[in-house]
């Protein structure tokens, strides 16, 4: 969260500077409605018997969020941003038994995840005249888990970062400064690794979950320009 923080300081900079230093520049605001398909490649290793399982998943969501953007003519047009969506996904709680082994645990494994307080920072710049326009930016997203283990372990909250890069195309609904925006994203997600709170039996043995991850999303925007 404190790379978010920097960056919504430079955020607030550069607007105080844009609206202090330019002639022409234009503020959106609005409300997207979104569709997001997400891939994971999981892997779990278990305390003590360092058995590994993988599991591989893939989940679609769809959530609202709010954005908010200025930009400059001065500088070709280009434009920073901020959105924020509180809520992206709640997963299927997940059920999976461990078969007993000598030195491990054994029992069922009940497990959920949820995203929350998806935030992009991200700069915009148009293409053409026509409406065109590529995205780019930083993303962050935390990940809370909910789980009842036999393993006897928890695992803690995680914060997801990424980056990502989109194009879409946004034109005019009359002359009140209304717009209406559609456009996509590919998102490249950091891996993620969680420990578990329970050593084993061995010394500094615990449970491990990691997990690469990807994701798309399209958005379809409506939002007013001052």
């Amino acid at each position: 969260m404190n790379k978010i923080n920097k960056m919504l300081t430079a955020l607030a900079a550069f607007t105080i500077l844009s609206i202090t230093g330019a002639n022409s520049l234009e503020l959106r605001t609005g409300l997207s409605a979104n569709g997001m398909a997400g891939y994971a490649n999981v892997e779990e290793k278990l305390k003590d018997s360092n058995r590994i399982s993988n599991q591989e998943a893939i989940v679609a969501t769809s959530f609202a969020s709010v954005f908010a953007e200025v930009s400059v003519d001065e500088a070709m047009g280009l434009g920073i941003g901020v959105m924020y969506a509180p809520e992206v996904l709640a997963t299927d709680t997940e059920t999976r038994a461990i078969q007993p082994s000598g030195t491990g645990d054994s029992g069922n494994q009940i497990a959920k995840a949820e995203f929350e307080d998806l935030m992009q920072l991200y700069l915009t710049l148009p293409i053409g005249d026509g409406g065109a326009y590529v995205k780019g930016g930083y993303m962050q997203m935390t990940m809370t888990t909910n789980e009842t283990l036999a393993t006897g372990s928890s695992y803690p909250d995680e914060e997801i970062d990424g980056t990502f890069l989109g194009a879409g195309y946004q034109s005019d609904i009359g002359d009140a400064g209304v717009f209406w925006r559609a456009e996509g994203q590919y998102q490249m997600l950091d891996d993620i690794s969680l420990t578990g709170s329970e050593e084993g039996g061995t010394s500094g043995s615990k449970n491990v979950i990691s997990a690469e991850l990807g994701s798309v999303m399209a958005s379809f925007s409506i939002g007013m320009k001052f």
